[in-house]
């Protein structure tokens, strides 16, 4: 069957028009441009705080620059698609001007003290928006009509809902009825709002926000299944469920393509774009996933300046090895090369020439994997905040990735929805970075799948909680790890070490055979082995250095591991009771990726895709391209100055490749993006029809990719 447009690759463009940007428009020189640098898609306002075509509701706030004779949506929409150019139009129904809010008051949301509410709780901006109620009219019934303007008079592609989710609570009699009336229960009131006890009400607003965008999502189809409707929803490394009840989980089946922001910034690791989009293709494999990326400094406060030029590079090649789209907002004005700041006019034009050209290819790869995170919707909704040094979730995904790169192992995601007896017999190596909020069917499933071979390695409180956030009286995989938690909790931060009790003939020490002494960080689980588990190290109590003389323990091993190795049936497992993964990031010390490198190697014995004598600043990715043997392998180069942003790519020269791969008949490589040659040095066949290939690529500057028929 043939592929809708939205269902295939994007390269798309967003203009972000300022009121005065609409003065002489050239609608032409827009699409000139667009098409110059090998766009497929562009997003322009529409309407909603400030409307940029004209209509008669009562809520009408035109560009007060615009001429009564301009009518821009009509222009860029002939002017695109003779060039075969998609337009979505940005509709905004997050919050008014006071002039529009006066109108009709009671549309709009209220605090706790009946004061009313301003978008992103920002009162004393310049020209503060007023936040519409969830539930209100202006929201539905007005937002609905609205864009049925649009759709009758253009011929427009589809509409992009922005911000569509609200903060806190609204206390409105409108939400209080009907949160009566659903739940029977007042609006709750009090304390933090990220606190358990608003748990029920964020399930509720999260129905009423699907509710709300199944609404959109009818009225938009009605013009034909071709118009396409999406929204900004943030995801994954944002605190958004907690903050807002809305999750990408909860709002994937209402969008054409799945899009969620992803803004260079120094908080987000480098390798970020690919576990995104690694992360939306498990979320929703039919779907196209996007990466919308854009100039915002380190934490959205630089819009109208151009970021560098090498980090957005990264980001974009991150996100296109795991085969996603592009989503670019990197500038103000009619087009990038008519605006103030016009240096990365052109920074795409090369980037999605490449997408263009290997558009089949690119849009259709599959992550190859040596070993699959689990990932836990439930861990992440209790436990991820924005405050990285308080979250307890993600930033154990990002430390694990971290190790991951570094040893070039390839990886993939396995999402919580997707748990199943035969999505596990797939996996080699199944690795649960704090998977504390499991439910009894997964854990049913997990312990099954060691029992019968499988292999786990799991950190900190995986199992600890069930599904709803509520405490185990122990591990729900303690005959797994094969260990119980005792109830106390320590903490290993400044001056806290591990015990090295087998440092020559373990696998799990390799490479501690000089020290006895291993760092530890962060709060340690006390937990009571069994007979049967293997403990290599264990937990040393703080050693406080001062006064030096008294710097000693009465013994530095206790009862107490910090690694437990344990054979379950006819698989194993690799405990931590405490966040290495996490450790690896925010910490940095090196034992803890020895220590957790050595699980994952003895976990795989030994084996792995990839190899290279690459630094670790280089980053792997081995797709399987659907419906054939082939593979697209690529290689992106973040070696660079230490320090963020990057500013310079050093260059790298003869880095050698090994890889192991299935195939039926001797592979050939053919250079797909590279700035010298892929000279293939050896090629072995291997018993159970796999072949190894060692090559060379002789230049790596920023980005190489290479197919690889099999």
């Amino acid at each position: 069957m043939e592929k809708k447009w939205y269902e295939k690759q994007l390269r798309m463009i967003q203009t972000v028009l300022r009121e005065p940007d609409i003065t002489d428009y050239d609608a032409e020189a827009v699409a000139a441009y667009l098409e110059s640098v090998h766009a497929n898609t562009f997003i322009i306002n529409g309407g909603g705080i400030i409307d940029f075509f004209r209509h008669d509701l009562a809520t009408a706030n035109p560009n007060s620059f615009m001429q009564p004779e301009q009518d821009i949506l009509k222009d860029i929409t002939e002017a695109c698609h003779k060039r075969g150019i998609k337009v979505i139009v940005r509709m905004d129904f997050r919050g008014v001007d006071k002039k529009i809010y006066e109108l009709n008051p009671d549309w709009f949301a209220i605090d706790e003290n009946g004061e009313p509410m301003y978008w992103a709780d920002l009162p004393h901006i310049p020209n503060p928006l007023y936040a519409p109620c969830y539930l209100s009219y202006y929201r539905n019934e007005h937002a609905f009509q609205l864009s049925e303007l649009l759709l009758k008079r253009y011929d427009i592609d589809g509409i992009w809902e922005n911000a569509p989710f609200q903060n806190r609570v609204c206390y409105c009699e409108r939400c209080s009825t009907h949160y009566r009336q659903d739940v029977g229960k007042e609006l709750p009131r009090g304390g933090d709002f990220t606190d358990a006890s608003y748990n029920e009400y964020r399930a509720w607003k999260a129905h009423n926000l699907n509710k709300h965008l199944a609404n959109y999502r009818k009225i938009i189809k009605k013009y034909g299944e071709d118009k396409i409707y999406c929204a900004e929803i943030f995801g994954l490394f944002y605190e958004t469920y907690t903050k807002n009840s809305s999750d990408l989980y909860q709002v994937k089946d209402h969008f054409d393509f799945l899009v969620t922001p992803l803004f260079t910034a120094n908080h987000q690791p480098l390798n970020a774009p690919s576990t995104l989009i690694k992360f939306l293709k498990g979320l929703e494999p039919n779907k196209t996933p996007v990466m919308l990326f854009g100039h915002l400094g380190t934490n959205n406060e630089l819009r109208y300046v151009s970021s560098s030029v090498p980090e957005s590079r990264i980001w974009l090649w991150e996100a296109i090895s795991s085969g996603g789209s592009i989503w670019d907002v990197t500038f103000n004005g009619q087009h990038a090369d008519a605006t103030y700041d016009r240096r990365n006019a052109f920074m795409c034009q090369d980037i999605y020439a490449y997408m263009e050209q290997y558009e089949e290819l690119l849009a259709t790869q599959q992550a190859e994997a040596d070993v699959t995170i689990l990932y836990s919707r439930a861990s992440n909704n209790t436990f991820n905040k924005a405050d990285r040094h308080k979250d307890a979730y993600i930033t154990h995904i990002i430390g694990l990735e971290q190790l991951l790169l570094a040893e070039k192992l390839q990886y993939n995601f396995l999402l919580d929805q997707d748990l199943s007896e035969q999505t596990l017999s797939k996996v080699n190596v199944l690795v649960i970075p704090n998977g504390a909020c499991l439910s009894d069917e997964e854990l049913r499933l997990i312990k099954q799948y060691v029992q019968q071979g499988g292999k786990i390695i799991s950190t900190y409180e995986t199992s600890l909680y069930n599904e709803l956030g509520e405490q185990r009286h122990d591990f729900g995989l303690r005959e797994v790890f094969g260990c119980s938690f005792t109830g106390m909790r320590k903490d290993g931060s400044h001056y806290g070490y591990q015990y090295v009790k087998h440092a020559e003939d373990h696998p799990m020490t390799h490479g501690f055979e000089d020290t006895k002494l291993l760092a530890n960080w962060g709060t340690n689980l006390l937990v009571q082995p069994t007979e049967e588990a293997q403990c290599p190290a264990t937990f040393v109590p703080q050693i406080y250095p001062q006064s030096p003389e008294r710097a000693w323990p009465r013994s530095f091993e206790t009862k107490f591991p910090t690694c437990v190795v344990h054979d379950y049936g006819q698989g194993q497992s690799i405990y931590f009771p405490f966040g290495i993964d996490k450790y690896i990031w925010m910490h940095g010390h090196q034992d803890f990726r020895t220590l957790l490198a050595n699980a994952l190697h003895s976990a795989l014995d030994g084996k792995q895709m990839l190899t290279s004598n690459a630094p670790q600043s280089v980053h792997f990715q081995v797709n399987r391209i659907a419906d054939n043997n082939d593979y697209a392998v690529h290689a992106i180069n973040t070696t660079s100055a230490p320090f963020r942003p990057v500013l310079e790519i050093i260059p790298l020269h003869n880095v050698e490749v090994v890889l192991t791969l299935a195939a039926n008949a001797e592979p050939a490589v053919e250079a797909m993006y590279t700035d010298g040659a892929i000279e293939v040095k050896e090629t072995t066949a291997l018993d159970g029809g796999e072949y190894r290939l060692r090559l060379v690529i002789e230049n790596l500057k920023e980005y190489t990719s290479f197919r690889v028929r099999a």
